[in-house]
């Protein structure tokens, strides 16, 4: 189990996840995990003003694809995180072939 206290949760096809933003002094990264811990992704948040084509997100756990970064597409607009985000974020995981 994850300690929930300081992180949200949402219910995404019929999985709980708990999410929260780890802020430093220069970036904010954003952690998203179902319960049972079987998935962990990291997005470093406001990628999109950046000059990068397409963002990365961080795979560190799951059944279904290899620890490491991915490009995702389409890029999002995460100058602020939302229910919203997070959803497009595992819509991309769910998406992804092995």
């Amino acid at each position: 189990m994850i300690a929930k206290k300081g992180k949200r949760k949402l219910v995404f096809e019929n999985t709980e996840y708990v999410w929260f933003v780890k802020k430093t002094d220069d970036t904010a990264l954003l952690s998203i995990s179902s319960v049972d811990k079987k998935l962990v992704l990291s997005y470093r948040v406001n990628q999109i003003s950046d000059e990068y084509i397409h963002p990365k997100i961080t795979v560190l756990q799951s059944e279904k694809m290899a620890p490491g970064v991915y490009s995702f597409f389409p890029p999002l607009a995460d100058e602020s995180i939302s229910a919203n985000t997070i959803r497009a974020l595992l819509k991309w995981y769910t998406e992804q072939t092995e």
